[in-house]
């Protein structure tokens, strides 16, 4: 990545990604190989005035130690520290910019599921403050690519280099642009009209189908369509995704019913799952199976009761940027922008009228998943339908053969 492309994409994340006002904070996770982007970023924000910028670089290398070395009676140990910390994320208002693209992508291949499981679900219970306030929109947060070596091997086939892979990311970025700011809030008004043409539609069920897929999803009076960007109660704009193609919503779980064919490979506990199919009932999975990666998947249907009941469903065209390179990116955050898709685990309280405000309790009475987790895992094709009905049984053709069919 030349230093021009780190510029311009340092601006993309705090002028349109997460707009930076003074006195804010800001925490950036990464990985190592991405520190130069990182302190680009940082640069970039205490120009703009930010009070403090915090720098984290995860490091799966030693997350692999611990499930192979530690004693089983610690696999469940937390820090007070983290819970505390994630509370002071919340409370000082933190802005949050995640850069995925791992240092190595099979780190976790091969792990223990069941020692994974115990590490990864006490880390989930410790920072649930944190958590909550993302998915509730209360804090802004974003989450963008950055290249890697490994991970363009991964990608592209062992003599790539990470040049490559940022020549494959930047136009999926509008990086290519002139303004790729500009050309990123053109899109993301492209995307808020088709929310606001689905909300206009009153659905109240999904029915997706194509080759292995026959499945009904159940929509609430309140689950509410959105798309690209969200704001804070206190007005901040933020964008949780860059790239983003879709518009989603939160279900009412206790309707989904069918079985879904999985269409592409994704990452669960650190292990690849590939030919993956579900079959729900009453909301719940009740059979699975994967043709690689088989016991991830049930590992992570293990995690709470949350983890097999769906938090989220979302519309994408198959005819995008993304889906157009033709590649797998074995990342969720592109990938999922590459076909319409699914999520199991805790849904969006931004996308369920009045979830900001109701105990955990109060969500589960009105059909709002609860959950420590949330994995979206990717069930469009370019052979996908997707039907809206409404609550007097009318039926609207939202996606063709892959593409959208009606008007926003």
């Amino acid at each position: 990545m030349d230093r021009k492309m780190m510029q311009s994409y340092a601006d993309l994340a705090l002028d349109t990604g997460l707009p930076l006002r003074p006195g804010a904070r800001l925490r950036i996770v990464g990985d190592f190989p991405q520190r130069e982007l990182m302190r680009a970023i940082a640069a970039g924000a205490y120009k703009r005035g930010a009070a403090l910028v915090k720098l984290e670089y995860d490091d799966q290398a030693l997350s692999r130690i611990r499930v192979e070395s530690s004693h089983d009676e610690y696999l469940d140990e937390v820090s007070r520290l983290l819970e505390r910390e994630s509370e002071t994320f919340v409370d000082e208002a933190w802005l949050l910019l995640r850069l995925v693209g791992p240092e190595d992508p099979d780190a976790m291949e091969g792990a223990d599921q069941g020692r994974l499981t115990r590490i990864q679900r006490a880390r989930g219970k410790a920072v649930a403050s944190l958590r909550g306030a993302q998915m509730a929109g209360r804090i802004p947060w974003c989450v963008m690519p950055a290249a890697t070596p490994a991970w363009a091997r991964n990608i592209l086939g062992p003599q790539a280099g990470e040049d490559e892979l940022w020549e494959i990311l930047a136009p999926i970025l509008r990086l290519d642009r002139a303004d790729p700011g500009a050309e990123l809030r053109r899109h993301i008004e492209g995307l808020a009209a088709t929310s606001l043409a689905l909300n206009g539609l009153g659905l109240r069920a999904l029915r997706f189908e194509a080759p292995g897929t026959e499945l009904h999803v159940t929509l609430a009076p309140e689950s509410v369509w959105q798309g690209g960007s969200e704001v804070t109660p206190e007005g901040l704009p933020f964008m949780p995704n860059i790239p983003t193609e879709e518009t989603f919503t939160t279900p009412d779980f206790r309707g989904t019913e069918g079985r879904v064919a999985l269409t592409k490979p994704f990452r669960l506990l650190g292990s690849l799952v590939e030919g993956g199919s579900l079959r729900f009932s009453k909301g719940r999975v009740v059979e699975f199976s994967a043709s690689r990666g088989a016991s991830a998947l049930e590992s992570y249907l293990a995690t709470d009761e949350g983890s097999r009941r769906l938090g989220e469903v979302a519309l994408v065209e198959s005819s995008n940027p993304i889906a157009a390179t033709g590649l797998v990116f074995d990342s969720p955050l592109i990938d999922e922008n590459a076909a319409c898709h699914i999520a199991l685990g805790c849904g969006y309280d931004t996308a369920f009228e009045g979830a900001p405000g109701w105990s955990d309790g109060q969500k589960a009475e009105r059909g709002f998943n609860v959950s420590i987790v949330h994995e979206d895992l990717m069930i469009g094709s370019p052979q996908m339908d997707v039907t809206g009905i409404d609550a007097s049984g009318q039926e609207f053709a939202l996606i063709r053969r892959g593409s959208y069919s009606f008007s926003s």
